[in-house]
């Protein structure tokens, strides 16, 4: 009891490059709003 081990003759699925990229795209996309937005509240909040 307690011991959760995988059967080594399970395959592990691993995503598709075309999956990956949309994730990579994605973050990216998403950090360089974040990081526009930073600054646009930094500008106006300085004047």
């Amino acid at each position: 009891m307690g011991h959760h081990e995988r059967d080594p003759n399970e395959v592990i699925v691993e995503k598709p490059d075309e999956w990956w990229y949309k994730i990579y795209a994605l973050v990216i996309a998403t950090s360089v709003v974040v990081i526009l937005l930073l600054k646009l509240f930094s500008w106006y909040f300085s004047r």
